[in-house]
């Protein structure tokens, strides 16, 4: 089994960068991949309680975070940067995520088989 971290950087706002790294997630979480999630700059946004894309008249796709850990996909880690950058709080976060500084995000993108950044 080989790890993979799926890199998101792109607001859920403007494009569909973000659900194509779930979409991505999901694939290699359905081939028995070790995968995991890490979001910095504004995809930090996508994990926010109350958030909602449906005005934009898209599917919701951002409820797919709360199903992650059905498909077996256990850690969603934060950019501790990105937070601090946005005026973020661990406690504004729907989800369990684990908050990562710079030399733990660079560990544990050295513990990765692939890195995918989209």
């Amino acid at each position: 089994m080989k790890n993979y971290l799926i890199v998101c950087n792109a607001s859920p706002f403007n494009d569909g960068s973000l659900k194509e790294s779930l979409d991505m997630a999901l694939i290699f979480a359905a081939i028995d991949q070790q995968v995991s999630l890490l979001l910095q700059g504004d995809a930090l946004y996508a994990l926010l309680q109350g958030q909602s894309i449906e005005s934009l008249e898209i599917k919701n796709y951002l409820k797919a975070f709360g199903t992650l850990s059905l498909y077996d996909i256990e850690h969603i880690y934060v950019c501790e940067h990105s937070m601090k950058q946005r005026g973020l709080d661990i406690a504004q976060f729907a989800y369990d995520i684990i908050t990562l500084d710079t030399s733990e995000k660079q560990a544990l993108l050295q513990q990765q088989h692939q890195v995918v950044t989209i």
